[in-house]
């Protein structure tokens, strides 16, 4: 009985040694498994990366009241299209309508006044220098006399009290000259500041009704840009109070005006400038590939869970940033270089054999293991600079001996 249990051992033992023999050692041979060509064509050293789609700054404007008062037209709702220019809200404006023809009558009065002052300056300015011709031909005159009497009197001809009377009148008039010349002045200097006050009144007036005009425009909502609107804050019927801070009531967004945030980590951010190109794709278009390009890097870093991103700045054209939006999430892929026309080594094919990387290469005189010499590694191909041919087959997936063959 012993003796039939050692014979039973023995043979398991013998098939189960027989089974590893033949599943973990194999023929001997390596067995190729799936090859493919290697052909010319494009190697590309790229960088896997997070981005965000934002809107650029000045393309998300939030529109305010400055004017209170209650809202008597809301002409737009969410997601409607805006152009630059456009009545989006009116805010009861009544008030401010009877203060602006308060302001035009004023306005008015004050042009009327500054062309009377006009009209009638010169009046009386010729009015003066009419008086003060008179007095100085009066005064004249009166010269003349004395000159004649003064003769008559030194001849013994007249009295001299007729000498007196000529030397007093003369006198008189040159005083009275004087007085005509001082108002003449007076009156210049009057008219002259009183056109100044007048225009003056009316610079004021004008400047009145101009800010009462601008309060009066701040009743009216417009847009400043072309967009679509994204939040609206308040409805028809509302009343905005504005205090410190200006109210704000609809916001608008220009979809053309998009950028993407890259977060490159702090140990690849050597290798990225501006002017890289970039290929990204968003979870909302399956399979599309949008591209452009680095336009500048943020110096100031930004530090997410205890890891340290700086931000590349890529600008999106109109035709892309239609499709996207805001907040979206990226998959991005910095192509730090690319080469063309290249010979390109699917990086499958590079297995790593007693710490060395080698391809393994069949033709019909069987498999040959091959060291090429590589250029620039990218993600899914390598540069071969030598040691490959194009057309050579290389094995990509394979069984060496003493491994066990996977099933796919």
């Amino acid at each position: 009985m012993r003796k039939k249990i050692i014979i039973a051992i023995l043979l398991f033992a013998a098939s189960a040694l027989a089974l590893f023999w033949t599943t973990h050692r194999g023929t001997g041979k390596i067995e190729i498994l799936k090859t493919v060509r290697v052909e010319r064509g494009e190697v590309r050293n790229q960088l896997e990366a997070t981005g965000i789609i934002k809107a650029q700054v000045g393309a998300i404007v939030k529109i305010g009241a400055q004017a209170t008062g209650r809202i008597t037209r809301m002409n737009v709702r969410v997601g409607d299209p805006v152009k630059q220019g456009d009545l989006i809200a009116a805010i009861d404006d009544r008030e401010l309508k009877a203060s602006e023809a308060e302001a035009e009558a004023r306005l008015d009065r004050a042009r009327a006044d500054l062309s009377r002052t006009k009209t009638t300056a010169p009046l009386l300015i010729t009015e003066a220098e009419a008086e003060m011709e008179a007095a100085a031909a009066q005064l004249n005159y009166a010269v003349l006399s004395f000159e004649r009497q003064r003769q008559l009197a030194e001849a013994d001809l007249v009295a001299k009290d007729a000498l007196d009377d000529a030397r007093q009148n003369a006198a008189v008039k040159k005083s009275a000259l004087r007085a005509k010349v001082s108002a003449l002045e007076r009156i210049r200097s009057e008219t002259a500041e009183d056109q100044r006050k007048a225009a003056k009144s009316l610079a004021q007036e004008r400047a009145a009704l101009d800010s009462i005009r601008t309060k009066l425009s701040y009743t009216r909502i417009i847009s400043p840009l072309t967009g679509v609107v994204s939040q609206v804050a308040a409805q028809e019927g509302e009343t905005v109070v504005t205090g410190l801070e200006v109210a704000n009531l609809i916001t608008v967004l220009d979809p053309t005006r998009l950028e993407m945030w890259i977060y490159v980590d702090e140990t690849d951010i050597g290798r990225v400038i501006p002017g890289l190109p970039v290929d990204f794709q968003v979870d909302a278009y399956p399979g599309d590939v949008f591209s452009g390009s680095i336009d500048q890097i943020y110096p100031e870093p930004e530090i997410r869970d205890n890891i340290v991103y700086y931000q590349a700045l890529v600008r999106l054209e109109k035709e892309q940033a239609l499709r996207l939006r805001p907040e979206m999430t990226t998959q991005c892929q910095v192509i730090v270089e690319i080469k063309k026309d290249v010979l390109a080594l699917p990086n499958a094919a590079l297995k790593w054999v007693d710490g060395q990387q080698v391809v393994f290469v069949s033709d019909d005189s069987g498999v040959r293991k091959v060291s090429p010499e590589l250029g620039l590694s990218g993600v899914t191909h390598s540069e071969v600079l030598s040691g490959l041919s194009a057309g050579d087959a290389v094995a990509t997936q394979l069984v060496l001996p003493g491994q066990k063959k996977k099933e796919d």
